[in-house]
């Protein structure tokens, strides 16, 4: 794992508000929720409460430090597990178990990265028939928190990727200030 991310170890946790942000998701007990670059975890840890005991929260980020904190955070917590791994190679994680494909603050950096086929290829191996991908970034608001303004993608650009690549985008949600949502699954 040669790769390294640029962000490594920033947290938007002071940006999103990671149980409105769970409420928003089409996320219930039971379900299993991949959480793609979850950075220090503050988002995976809330998604411990939706899906309960008899569901599974599986994070997974690239940078060492944030996978150490977040398994030091989520201690005696069962239901959780932590990889530290590339998302745009071949997770450990069986085929079509995943209900709730996750990434905040994460899709600008595959697209710029030239990474989207790679990484929508794992989504797609990942879900479940009826599993969703649930892509969260930064608005482009100028003057605003965030990756500079020539990273950021619109709602519009996501949902453009997203149909070109054989997904169909079900719903389009503000999620804060500074941020909006992006659900969708492979057509």
């Amino acid at each position: 794992m040669g790769r390294v991310h640029v962000d490594g170890g920033k947290s938007t946790r002071d940006l999103i508000d990671a149980r409105k942000l769970i409420e928003l998701l089409p996320l219930k007990p039971g379900d299993t929720f991949l959480d793609a670059g979850c950075g220090d975890g503050f988002i995976s840890l809330e998604a411990v409460n939706a899906v309960g005991d008899e569901g599974m929260v599986i994070a997974v980020d690239i940078y060492p430090p944030s996978v150490e904190a977040l398994r030091s955070a989520a201690s005696g917590i069962k239901n959780i597990v932590t990889l530290l791994d590339d998302i745009t190679g071949r997770l450990p994680v069986p085929d079509g178990t995943v209900d709730i494909y996750f990434m905040a603050n994460v899709f600008h950096g595959i697209v710029a990265n030239g990474e989207v086929d790679l990484l929508l290829a794992e989504v797609r191996r990942l879900l479940r028939d009826d599993g969703k991908l649930a892509i969260v970034d930064f608005k482009k608001i100028p003057g605003t928190p965030g990756p500079h303004l020539d990273l950021r993608l619109s709602e519009d650009e996501v949902i453009g990727i997203l149909r070109e690549k054989g997904f169909e985008v079900e719903d389009v949600v503000d999620a804060g200030s500074f941020h909006y949502l992006v659900v969708g699954s492979p057509l």
